[in-house]
């Protein structure tokens, strides 16, 4: 019995390990697309939102709006998208929108400040956004352009009306999006390591007077919800061909299939491990031992028989002699 548990446990083991070892190899796929593709192409706005497409599995977007600010002193530039898309999980197609930062320039003191960190933050009517355990109404996603795949990878807020985002929970409601800011930060930390941000934001817009300081100001800013509910406009519960273009959908996608040497790589390498380790723990030693029997099977001589030598030496009986 304990002999069948063990094994048993063993299989789980090597299942679970299974998953995680796929994963870290797809993982592997996706930064090496991100490296090739996307990360030198922040500023090429199409090529760079085919590149989300096809990391995050976003089944379209469409372009609600696309403006490019600059402070009045012409010191801060940014270009601001914001975008319908639907992505499919567990068969179902949700309605989402993307806003999307890009062509980010700011001079301070005569010199422009390379790879700025972003910290963009949406202000939601309800705290519906999960982050971590909680529920908050602000949701936050900070960019760090010196940072490694996929530690915020795209400079943008991804909001679906979907349960953890925009659905207020047991309710069909959805929350709006009241107010954007976005912080810039030029990598100072504090003493726990977060980063510092200037006082003076980047950018802030909501469709009401503002009075946070901003370099770029935008006092009739509004993302309606009707904006990107994109699934109404649909006759299935899928966009058809006909649909996509005269929505003007954008479906473009990368092929991850260029890297998927990677993927084979990683699991073969894992297979043969396995192998030898099930080998190992679970084979060898019956192999050897039949390895042992063949090669006495094999011997003509069949096994050795010891025989008991009579010894060279030994004590003579005197008391026999003579018949004494």
């Amino acid at each position: 019995m304990l002999k069948w548990l063990v094994r048993f446990l063993y299989i789980m083991i090597i299942s679970i390990a299974t998953v995680y070892v796929y994963g870290s190899a797809n993982y592997s796929r996706l930064e090496a697309y991100y490296t090739e593709y996307m990360q030198e192409a922040l500023d090429d706005t199409d090529t760079y939102l085919e590149g989300i497409n096809t990391l995050m599995g976003i089944d379209y977007y469409r372009e609600i709006s696309s403006v490019s600010y600059t402070s009045l002193d012409d010191q801060y530039q940014m270009t601001l998208g914001i975008y319908a898309i639907g992505a499919t999980f567990n068969d179902t197609l949700y309605d989402g929108v993307m806003i999307f930062v890009n062509d980010v320039v700011i001079t301070e003191n005569g010199e422009i400040i390379s790879d700025p960190i972003l910290k963009l933050s949406v202000k939601l009517s309800e705290p519906t956004y999960k982050s971590g355990e909680t529920f908050t109404d602000v949701a936050t996603v900070v960019f760090d352009p010196t940072k490694e795949f996929p530690y915020s990878y795209v400079p943008a807020v991804f909001l679906l009306k979907a349960d953890n985002y925009l659905k207020i929970v047991d309710s069909d409601v959805i929350a709006t999006l009241d107010r954007l800011t976005i912080a810039y930060s030029i990598g100072e930390t504090d003493e726990s390591g977060a980063y510092e941000y200037n006082e003076t934001l980047l950018f802030a817009g909501a469709d009401e007077l503002i009075s946070d300081a901003a370099h770029i100001k935008i006092d009739d800013f509004m993302i309606t919800t009707e904006s990107f509910s994109i699934s109404a406009l649909l006759e299935g519960d899928q966009p058809t061909e006909a649909e996509i273009t005269t929505l003007g959908l954008v479906t473009a996608r990368g092929d991850l299939k260029e890297f998927n040497g990677l993927i084979w790589r990683t699991m073969i390498i894992y297979a043969l491990v396995v192998i030898a380790l099930t080998y190992v723990l679970f084979f060898n030693k019956y192999v050897m031992e039949k390895i042992k029997e063949k090669r006495a099977s094999k011997d003509p001589m069949g096994p050795k028989k010891i025989i008991d030598a009579e010894p060279i030496f030994k004590d003579i009986d005197h008391s026999k002699e003579d018949g004494k």
